[in-house]
């Protein structure tokens, strides 16, 4: 059965996972839910998670209180998926950047709804809004800054961002980071949509390489990131796994 949680002036579908509220919504969902919140003209805050994501949020508690302030906490990863099933019975949904960039950036150029990407290291989110654009001439692409700000300082990016006026602003500073800043910073963005994305801009610049369609379809994302990165992703992935699969089985012991 389907767990209720009101959020706002909105009833959300979803379940509490590790202490984080993470709602079961699929691609048209997630995207259909973010241009209402364009549309309303409402402050918003959308972000993901993934087994690293609740692993992080377990051992920092700054982290899983501003998660659980955002508006939306969706499903990014197999992981998730699985906990929700095993914990609470509640389907929930992998909904990926690279699933749903190239739709989102569709409905933006024909609604109108401009964006500004903030993330990655010096030239990413450059490299990423040129592609972008060659894709969809008319998409409204207001400004670009890397997620450590050496391109441009941070105080110069919050005064562009009050100038400019985006509608939604795509931040990839990686987590906590980036949803402690968003967080931080919320008051001071004159933005309808702050949106964590992670490495988004990495992939569409094809920096990033993308997982084999056979190994993702398998459940298999996670091996190959690992063995793309192995020096940097095998404590996430080695050691990481087992701790979440045990933070989940205890969890579920602990709810008996």
């Amino acid at each position: 059965m389907k767990n209720v949680q009101e959020r706002g002036r909105e009833a959300r579908t979803g379940e509490k996972l590790l202490g984080v509220w993470v709602e079961s919504i699929d691609k048209e969902g997630l995207l259909s839910r973010a241009v209402e919140y364009v549309k309303r003209g409402e402050p918003a805050k959308i972000t993901y998670v993934n087994a690293h994501c609740l692993n992080v949020a377990a051992g920092d508690e700054e982290y899983r209180t501003t998660l659980n302030q955002f508006d939306l906490v969706y499903s990014d990863g197999v992981g998730v998926v699985w906990a929700g099933r095993a914990l609470k019975n509640q389907r929930m949904y992998k909904v990926t950047g690279r699933q749903w960039i190239d739709e989102f950036c569709t409905i933006c150029e024909v609604e109108g709804i401009s964006l500004y990407l903030l993330g990655g290291k010096p030239g990413i989110a450059r490299e990423a809004a040129e592609r972008l654009r060659m894709k969809r001439p008319k998409l409204q692409i207001l400004g670009v800054c890397d997620g450590y700000f050496v391109e441009n300082s941070e105080a110069n990016v919050l005064r562009e961002l009050e100038e400019k006026k985006p509608d939604v602003l795509l931040v990839g500073m990686g987590v906590p980071r980036q949803e402690k800043w968003v967080m931080a910073n919320r008051e001071r963005l004159p933005v309808r949509v702050c949106w964590g994305v992670g490495a988004l801009f990495d992939y569409i610049a094809e920096v990033e390489p993308i997982v084999p369609k056979w190994m993702e379809e398998l459940a298999l994302e996670w091996l190959w990131r690992w063995m793309v990165d192995p020096r940097d992703k095998w404590k996430r992935y080695m050691l990481g796994t087992p701790q979440f699969i045990g933070r989940v089985l205890w969890q579920k012991v602990k709810e008996r």
